[in-house]
């Protein structure tokens, strides 16, 4: 009997090893489930009890085992206007497909139960309803559709601001849901997955044993940035690892969907740094220099749909001019230090963005550059101007955004197998340590939530270093860079 639950969504979208390392694996090599993912595994739990209160539930306890089953359809019967926890399972076969809905909620119309029937609705700590949300729920409707004959195709979830957001399930949805269960319960039965790596699959306990098998197998899942399709139709052609890649001349191999000509000679490049070992050039750097250089981090949660943090490395204001606003931390040469602005709760993010933009009307015009890592800052700022409001200082810091995930995609190549921030500063290159070992963006999301619920402030300090880390390292891979030019002959 194979026991189909909800979480193995999560699971399988996260990386469907997990899945397979969990039922097949050498436990020993199991690592710690991060803590984000076990947050996001249970959405909900921190505002479910403020929710509920107010509502007339029922509640099955969650330790009842067995007998939760039957004291769940025992409520349903009796036409409960709301069933908190509720049990639900329906066996097909080999199957057992089971899940507890954190709400069963009574609605009028014609079922087995007699003239109401119950739908799913499940309190997340997400804004809006994602692919994961309404797989879980059109499961449970399909569980609920055995029970009381009747499938409710009108769902909902409870989001982080306890707003109530219906979603209609069609059969498209459904159609979707049992795709996935047939890849899941492949997996389950045995079918090892195709190697990947994503950066996804580091919320997953099984990481580190994806990453040593596909070392083993110089799988060229190794490739950085190399997408599951283009994968599969290098594997049509017999290239299955970095050695191959590396070696095969390019102009043999016929045109794979999903992959350019450049694409594909970028990865070859990539194989060839990952055998040798050796960071490859393109082009030299060319990255605009002022007196004045300001590295730039934004801290956001996406559960929340909030950013939170504003974090600015300042170097060359040597008169200290920009710490006028915003919180700062001294440093032993005031030429360079660390200001920031904090919402320490989520209703604070208008307010942190208004001190953000007086801030901005103390930059000297055009005689400073932002550089940060990555597309994020750009964008969330837009967004945030969009919402709360932009100014005419505001439209030249845009201009003056200098993307260094962009200069390092057009002049250098790493033998790393992902290229954020971190893994290229903490590489033998730049030898760049974070204060924390568990920092990480993911870690940061942790974090605020942890803070937003225990308001314990060393939680709130580990965000703001692990932040401050984030843009001292931006400004080690900017010197880095400029200094390549002469390290590497360039």
């Amino acid at each position: 009997m194979i026991t189909f639950t909800p979480s193995l969504f999560f699971e399988y979208t996260t990386c469907p090893h997990w899945i397979w390392y969990d039922r097949f694996g050498d436990q020993r090599r199991k690592g710690e489930l991060p803590e984000l993912a076990r947050r996001l595994m249970e959405q909900g739990v921190m505002h479910e009890e403020d929710y509920i209160k107010d509502l007339a539930i029922v509640t099955v306890p969650v330790h009842s085992g067995e007998a939760a089953y039957r004291t769940t359809e025992q409520f349903m019967r009796q036409g409960v206007p709301y069933i908190y926890q509720g049990a639900i399972r329906w066996r097909a076969g080999d199957y057992c497909y089971q899940g507890r809905p954190d709400l069963l909620q009574r609605v009028s119309g014609q079922s087995s139960l007699g003239s109401y029937y119950y739908r799913p609705i499940d309190i997340k700590s997400a804004k809006d309803i994602k692919r994961e949300h309404w797989l879980q729920l059109c499961l449970y409707a399909e569980i609920l559709e055995h029970i009381q004959a009747l499938f409710p195709s009108e769902v909902a979830i409870i989001n982080a601001d306890h707003e109530h957001i219906d979603y209609q399930l069609t059969n498209r949805h459904r159609q979707e849901l049992h795709q996935v269960i047939t890849a899941i319960s492949q997996v389950m039965q045995g079918q090892k997955p195709p190697l990947k790596l994503v950066g996804r699959c580091k919320q997953s306990p099984w990481f580190n044993e994806c990453v040593r098998a596909a070392e083993q197998a110089k799988d060229i899942a190794l490739i950085y940035k190399l997408n599951e399709r283009s994968i599969a139709g290098l594997r049509r052609n017999e290239i299955n690892t970095i050695n191959q890649l590396a070696a095969t001349d390019l102009t043999t191999v016929p045109a794979i969907p999903y992959l350019s000509e450049s694409t594909l000679q970028r990865a070859q490049l990539q194989a060839q740094a990952l055998l040798d070992q050796q960071v490859h050039w393109l082009a030299q750097p060319d990255i605009p220099e002022t007196p004045l250089k300001i590295y730039f981090d934004i801290e956001g949660d996406p559960l929340l749909q909030i950013e939170y943090l504003f974090g600015f490395w300042i170097e060359g204001d040597v008169t200290g001019s920009l710490a006028q606003i915003g919180q700062v931390r001294s440093q032993p040469n005031r030429s360079a230090y660390y200001l920031y602005f904090l919402a320490e709760q989520p209703n604070q993010t208008e307010q942190l963005w208004q001190q953000f933009l007086q801030w901005l009307e103390l930059l000297p015009p055009a005689a400073y550059t932002i550089y940060h890592f990555a597309d994020y800052e750009r964008s969330r700022t837009r967004g945030l101007a969009d919402r709360y409001g932009g100014s005419t200082a505001f439209t030249s810091f845009q201009q003056q955004l200098i993307d260094l995930a962009q200069v390092v995609q057009r002049s250098v190549i790493f033998p790393l197998y992902f290229y954020s921030i971190k893994d290229i500063a903490k590489s033998r290159f730049l030898n760049y340590r974070w204060r924390h070992k568990k920092a990480g963006g993911a870690q940061s999301i942790f974090w605020y939530e942890q803070w937003l619920e225990s308001g314990d402030r060393q939680i709130l300090d580990d965000i703001i270093n692990y932040n401050e880390d984030d843009v001292i390292a931006t400004a080690h891979l900017h010197q880095w860079l400029k200094h390549a030019v002469t390290y590497y002959g360039l």
